[in-house]
């Protein structure tokens, strides 16, 4: 069984970037899919900006044409504040072999992660690159980096600014729908 990646994030909102870098990571080791987990809350952010309701039926709109992509909401029925290592497990108990998908600026503070020991071992992470930040080549993936941030895509929308290179069409749509972001 090939593994499967585990990309989790609050995807606040997913953009195009979530997309890509995670089909271009899938390639590059083989992996057999990507599950997108959102967090309900991440233990490393302060706050969450929008409704985790909004964040999955955006992250839905996102992967809509996706069919190496599907969702987990794992983390938004557990609620509260979301430890990776609490979903590895349960994915692992259920016969899943998972790789952990971060980014590089993650993997800087990776040892501040709740039991990270054991996640390297139960879900041996690959990291995304990202210029200036250092990363051991056995993590380090050899993909093209793609750049933009959710909170680039918020400001641009709060500053009434084209973000059709960051969102997807049909989540651009969603947040002017939902007024988010304004």
């Amino acid at each position: 069984m090939s593994d499967i990646i585990l990309f989790g994030g609050t995807f606040d909102p997913p953009t195009i970037a979530h997309i890509e870098v995670a089909k271009r990571s899938m390639d590059a080791i083989s992996a057999s899919g990507v599950l997108f987990v959102p967090a309900f809350q991440s233990p490393l952010k302060n706050n969450t900006i929008t409704n985790p309701l909004h964040r999955l039926n955006m992250l839905k709109y996102a992967l809509n044409d996706e069919s190496w992509a599907s969702i987990s909401m794992i983390e938004l029925e557990r609620e509260g504040v979301s430890y990776t290592i609490d979903t590895v497990e349960m994915l692992v108990s259920e016969g899943m072999c998972v790789r952990l998908l971060i980014g590089a600026d993650q993997w800087s503070q990776f040892d501040k992660w709740h039991r990270y020991e054991t996640l390297l071992k139960l879900a041996n992470p690959i990291v995304i690159p990202r210029d200036g930040i250092d990363v051991p080549a056995n993590r380090l993936l050899k993909i093209e980096p793609v750049y933009c941030s959710s909170t680039e895509a918020r400001l641009a929308i709060q500053a009434g600014n084209d973000t059709t290179s960051m969102l997807h069409p049909s989540v651009a749509a969603y947040i002017a729908e939902h007024g988010l972001y304004r």
